[in-house]
């Protein structure tokens, strides 16, 4: 297989992953997300939907209380979507190309804070966040396989 044509497979592969990541990622804000730790023999915990978690998230960022707490791992997990549009935004241009390895990082080091604030608030991760986690990654995956290179060598 040539350069050219093994390129265009990943290419089109990559492709088909984030299209399918994107699908995952959307279908996973009308799952439940997370859920308050089970206490035996106490009410059944509330259950959050990963849209009412979006939500409530992005708007605390105006909440300057929560600056100064540990719920600031919650309100920069609410910065994930937007930054990922901004990441999708960025994939029309391949000048475009360190800005949105950027973004990816940092979409990456949220999603970690988000995982450490659970632990923290005793939450516990649902389908629907793990979903949301697994379509993010789709997503991003196209930014592990390097520049391809050019030339006339077979592959």
């Amino acid at each position: 297989m040539s350069l050219s044509a093994r390129s265009a497979t990943v290419t089109r592969s990559i492709s088909i992953v984030r299209w399918l990541g994107f699908g995952v990622y959307v279908a996973a804000f009308f799952l439940p997300a997370c859920r308050q730790v089970a206490i035996p023999g106490g009410e059944s915990p509330d259950v959050y939907r990963g849209y009412a978690c979006a939500w409530v998230t992005l708007i605390n960022t105006v909440n300057r209380e929560i600056w100064h707490s540990n719920m600031f791992l919650a309100v920069l997990s609410g910065w994930i979507n937007p930054l990922l549009l901004v990441y999708l935004i960025f994939l029309v241009s391949p000048k475009l190309r360190w800005p949105r390895r950027i973004l990816a990082g940092i979409i990456v080091v949220f999603i970690v804070g988000t995982r450490v604030y659970f632990s923290l608030a005793h939450l516990v991760p649902l389908i629907g966040h793990d979903l949301w986690i697994a379509g993010i990654l789709m997503i991003l995956a196209g930014e592990s396989m390097g520049k391809e290179r050019t030339g006339s060598a077979a592959a």
